[in-house]
């Protein structure tokens, strides 16, 4: 939904997509944050960190996509 009038949101969306690859990449490499049997607890607590972290940046987008730049744009 990117318009000329917004290019912050432009800007936005493209970091998204940036973000939305990277973790892509890391559950690719993570096994679905998975830690192997052998794995020590710091790796465990890497993992897990990992997954929180995809867990706020999916909630950090939905926010922004679709509580921010709707009264954002409301208010123009």
């Amino acid at each position: 939904m990117s318009t000329p009038d917004h290019p912050a949101k432009t800007s936005s969306e493209s970091e998204h997509e940036e973000a939305g690859a990277a973790l892509r990449e890391l559950r690719r490499l993570t096994d679905d944050y998975v830690a192997p049997e052998y794995a020590c607890n710091t790796w465990r607590a890497l993992w897990d960190g990992l997954r929180e972290l995809k867990i706020a940046m999916h909630e950090h987008v939905h926010l922004e996509n679709n509580v921010l730049f709707p009264r954002a744009a409301a208010l123009n």
